[in-house]
């Protein structure tokens, strides 16, 4: 089935929002800007990290960018930085599989930090526009979790 001009060009806007957010999430955070932060999320979101824990709900997303340990590496020299997303869109469900990686400034120059896997699953809202109800990162440290949420690159969205 041929998609129309108009289907065609509604897939590309979803697309380029949703790297809007992936990547944007990252300078939001490392500017501390939590009212941006929030803004991606649905009001009962979830950013779960395999190592750390989950977060639940935007208000406590947000709440990333005033945490004391997360103030100490903005003002050390941190940059949260995502890979071009690979997403999967059906109808207004969609997911972005992507790497993260944190650069971090030390005494001999930059070094990264972490680097994680991200499966980030999101939601159109009404008005078009898109919003994260699920991330979920595992860091790529030879643990199994990461590469096996990346084996489902193409793995249709649930949410």
């Amino acid at each position: 089935m041929s998609l129309t001009l108009e289907q065609r060009l509604q897939e590309l806007e979803d697309r380029e929002a949703i790297r809007q957010i992936v990547c944007g999430y990252g300078y939001a955070v490392d500017g501390c800007n939590a009212d941006a932060v929030g803004s991606f999320y649905v009001e009962d979101g979830v950013y779960a990290v395999g190592d750390i824990g989950a977060m639940e709900g935007r208000e406590r997303i947000e709440a990333i960018t005033r945490d004391a340990g997360h103030l100490k590496l903005v003002h050390a020299g941190v940059a949260h930085m995502s890979t071009p997303p690979y997403i999967v869109i059906e109808g207004d469900l969609a997911v972005a599989t992507c790497h993260t990686m944190v650069p971090m400034h030390g005494e001999d120059g930059f070094f990264i930090g972490r680097l994680s896997s991200s499966r980030i699953e999101l939601a159109r809202q009404g008005g078009g526009g898109w919003k994260i109800v699920h991330r979920q990162n595992w860091v790529q440290d030879g643990s199994p979790q990461g590469p096996a949420m990346l084996a489902r690159l193409n793995e249709a969205p649930k949410v």
